[in-house]
């Protein structure tokens, strides 16, 4: 006789980016496996690929749910969620001081103290003149690897390309599904400086897993401060 798959605890949270209640279970062993293996290959697409399935795995409700649908910063959440739930509370990184390299230390960061931060006035609805207004989507887990890059006006270009879900001129509704990758970046080449930098600052401003270490160097006497921002930085 087959031995009953065990049953894992469900926990229930919202969707940072929708609002939307959803039901999860912790990794399993072998979850875990998988994840520690994509970690030690050090390769980002290889951690993205176990991310991704993991999640996929351990979110029970919605049965529709699409997980690699989901923005970069949701995926973020629901990872750290289901961490604590499964390995503890905590988690220990390494801390280096900026000024002194050679000061490295063990910092403990309690994940539920870890929420998404953001910036008060963000819409996705970007006013692009009187009569255009532009709809966008969140950065999902394909932006994982390669980041998110506005540094420059050509990485600007893809980025935005990537993530218009939507274009309103006047009345006329034109959705994603119905223009190409270049019709897209060609009418963003289209716009003026001022324009194009309010796309810009919705990825500036756009939610984000973002966690301040304030330490000091015990050698030195002299405080410092490090930033982890991202799921790689907490992986």
């Amino acid at each position: 006789m087959a031995i009953p798959k065990a049953i894992r605890p469900e926990n229930s949270t919202t969707i940072p980016s929708t609002g939307k209640r959803i039901k999860y279970q912790p990794f399993s062993v072998k979850e875990e496996k998988v994840l520690v293996l994509a970690a030690e290959s050090e390769d980002l697409d290889e951690i993205s690929n176990a991310i991704g399935n993991v999640l996929k795995n351990c979110v029970t409700s919605p049965a529709d749910i699409n997980v690699h649908e989901l923005a970069l910063f949701d995926i973020e959440y629901l990872f750290l969620k289901c961490r604590s739930k499964s390995a503890g509370e905590k988690i220990t990184v390494k801390v280096t001081d900026p000024a002194d390299e050679t000061y490295v230390v063990d910092h403990d960061i309690l994940i539920d103290k870890n929420q998404i931060q953001k910036t008060k006035g963000h819409t996705n609805i970007i006013d692009i003149s009187d009569t255009v207004k532009i709809k966008m989507r969140y950065p999902d887990i394909d932006f994982f690897t390669e980041g998110v890059n506005i540094d420059n006006v050509a990485q600007g270009i893809e980025t935005i390309s990537r993530c218009v879900e939507q274009i309103v001129v006047d009345e006329e509704v034109y959705n994603r599904e119905d223009m190409t990758t270049q019709e897209i970046t060609e009418w963003l080449e289209g716009l003026t400086t001022e324009q194009f930098t309010k796309l810009n600052q919705f990825f500036v401003t756009m939610p984000k897993l973002r966690h301040e270490i304030n330490l000091t160097n015990k050698r030195t006497g002299e405080p410092f401060t490090i930033v982890l921002e991202g799921l790689s930085d907490f992986f």
